[in-house]
C-alpha cells in the first residue's frame, strides 16, 4: 500500500469515527435511563478519542492536517437523518433499530482496521488500526448486550415500554 492509499483509508476512518460519534451523542439524549446516557455518552467520548488518533496519524505521514470540516458537518447531517424529527423518547422497536445500526457500523470500522492491517507497511498505523479493532469490538459488544436484555426483558437498564391501562 503506498502513501496515499493510507491516508485515503485514514480519512474513511475518520469519517466512520465522526459519524459515530455524533451518532452515539444523539442517541444519548433520546433515551430515559441514566444508565444508558451513560453508555451512550461513553461510546461517542470514545469515537472523539479514535477520531484524534486517526487524526494524529493522517498528520505524522502527510505532514499537514486533515482538513475535518467538510467530512464533519457531512457526517453530522447523516447521523442526524436517521433519527426521528422529534426528540421523543424512543420506543422498544425503535431502539432495537438504532442499536442494531450501531453494531452495523461498529462492524464496518472492524472491517475496515482489520483489512488495513494486513494492507500498510506503516507500523504506527499497523498498531493504531489494531488498537481500534479491539476498541470497535468492544463497542459492538455493549450494543450486541443491550441488544440482548431489549429482546429478553423488554426492557433495559430501567426502561420499561409505557403500558396501557384499561
Amino acid at each position: 500500500m503506498n502513501e496515499q492509499e493510507l491516508l485515503g483509508i485514514l480519512k474513511e476512518a475518520i469519517s466512520i469515527e465522526i459519524y459515530g460519534r455524533e451518532y452515539y451523542s444523539i442517541f444519548s439524549e433520546l433515551v430515559e435511563d441514566e444508565n444508558a446516557k451513560s453508555i451512550f455518552r461513553g461510546l461517542s467520548r470514545d469515537e472523539g478519542e479514535h477520531r484524534e488518533l486517526l487524526e494524529k496519524q493522517f498528520l505524522m505521514i502527510s505532514g499537514k492536517s486533515f482538513d475535518i470540516s467538510k467530512v464533519d458537518e457531512m457526517n453530522r447531517e447523516k447521523a442526524k437523518s436517521i433519527f426521528p424529527e422529534s426528540l421523543e423518547p424512543l420506543d422498544i422497536e425503535e431502539t432495537k433499530d438504532i442499536i442494531k445500526l450501531g453494531i452495523r457500523t461498529e462492524e464496518r470500522s472492524i472491517g475496515l482496521y482489520s483489512a488495513s492491517i494486513d494492507k500498510t507497511n506503516n507500523k504506527s498505523s499497523k498498531d493504531l488500526f489494531q488498537r481500534l479493532v479491539h476498541f470497535e469490538s468492544e463497542h459492538k459488544k455493549t450494543l450486541e448486550e443491550a441488544l440482548y436484555y431489549l429482546d429478553q426483558e423488554g426492557s433495559w437498564y430501567g426502561y420499561s415500554p409505557p403500558t396501557i391501562e384499561g
